[in-house]
């Protein structure tokens, strides 16, 4: 029994003692794979460091086939020579005439051509620099330019046109197609004449009379070519610079009787004197020059401003209206701001 027991007991310790051998065993075997695993990876990371730093002198001989991968740091020096193409590009071609299509990039043109003489197209795209020659002669033209000139003329300006007008004539109220006076649209004939008017009574006609005499206003009347009128005949007397005045005076053919402004709005026949203001009126033309429009020289103000004015009558003619100045605004409206040679 003792024995048995004894034998037992050594073949349990025989059994712990090979387990820590083994134990020993395999944590040795561990170690040692362990040690060789480091030792690879110290190995490859300084083989990484030597790869990743460049070498201290370049290669001459380029690798035969390029990397796909582009390297993060720029090479130490530039190659040694660029690259020489096998034959040089084209040379550009010089055309006189333009291209269909412009180019994206300017080409490269002719020399410009020195001339006296303007050339028949202009350029493109205007010069930086001026022209090495001056341009010709300006040229004369009857035509006012449309900018003034820089400097004054040192000639006057020549005397205006002289009016042109028969040595006595009538004076009629322009008539024109699409006038419609009175509701009528056929044509009126209506001229100045001398007339005895009552100065309080405005709005009433005169009496038409086939004489005049200093003092008379002039009215309305009949004078259609053919038939007997009592319409006076005038004469112009044009205007000159002794008086310094502008305008001319309108006088009756066989009187010395002038038209004259007496007020704001009235207008009588008395002894001409081309001293007057009164007596100068603007806007006489020559016989075939068209309608004109008579204004009185002398100027009125409203309101501090300058009132155009023009010689008409009421509203549309009628026999015995008197003639007076009224604002031309309101007579262009009514088509009664014309006169014409008669």
């Amino acid at each position: 029994m003792t024995s048995t027991l004894s034998r037992f007991s050594n073949a349990k310790l025989a059994a712990v003692g090979g387990s820590i051998v083994i134990s020993v065993g395999a944590l040795t075997t561990l170690a040692v794979m362990g040690g060789i695993e480091l030792h690879s990876n110290r190995v490859a990371a300084a083989a990484l460091r030597n790869t990743d730093a460049p070498t201290s002198e370049p290669s001459d001989v380029p690798s035969t086939e390029p990397s796909n991968v582009p390297s993060d740091q720029p090479s130490l020096r530039p190659s040694s020579s660029p690259t020489v193409t096998t034959s040089p590009s084209l040379q550009p071609t010089l055309s006189s005439s333009p291209s269909a299509v412009p180019s994206v990039s300017p080409s490269l043109s002719l020399a410009p051509t020195l001339s006296a003489q303007p050339s028949s197209n202009p350029s493109a795209i205007p010069s930086l620099m001026p022209s090495s020659q001056p341009s010709a002669s300006p040229t004369i033209s009857t035509v006012p330019s449309f900018t003034p000139t820089a400097t004054p003329t040192n000639k006057p300006t020549p005397k205006p046109t002289p009016i042109r007008l028969p040595s006595s004539f009538r004076l009629r109220m322009h008539w024109e197609r699409g006038d419609f006076w009175q509701d009528e649209s056929w044509e009126k004939w209506y001229c100045m004449a001398c007339a005895e008017c009552n100065d309080n009574i405005f709005d009433q006609n005169c009496d038409v009379v086939n004489y005049c005499r200093n003092g008379m206003m002039l009215a309305l009347t009949e004078c259609r070519p053919n038939r007997g009128t009592d319409a006076a005949k005038f004469s112009l007397l044009p205007g000159n610079n002794k008086y310094d005045l502008e305008g001319d005076q309108l006088q009756l053919a066989d009187r010395n009787l002038c038209l004259s402004l007496v007020s704001a709005r009235k207008v009588k026949l008395e002894t001409c004197n081309p001293s007057k203001v009164e007596q100068r009126f603007t806007g006489f033309k020559s016989e075939s020059d068209g309608a004109m429009e008579i204004a009185p020289v002398k100027v009125a103000k409203k309101d501090g401003v300058v009132v155009e004015r023009c010689l008409t009558q009421h509203h549309h003619p009628r026999q015995g209206e008197r003639l007076y100045v009224e604002i031309c605004k309101l007579a262009r409206i009514s088509d009664t701001n014309l006169w014409s040679v008669y």
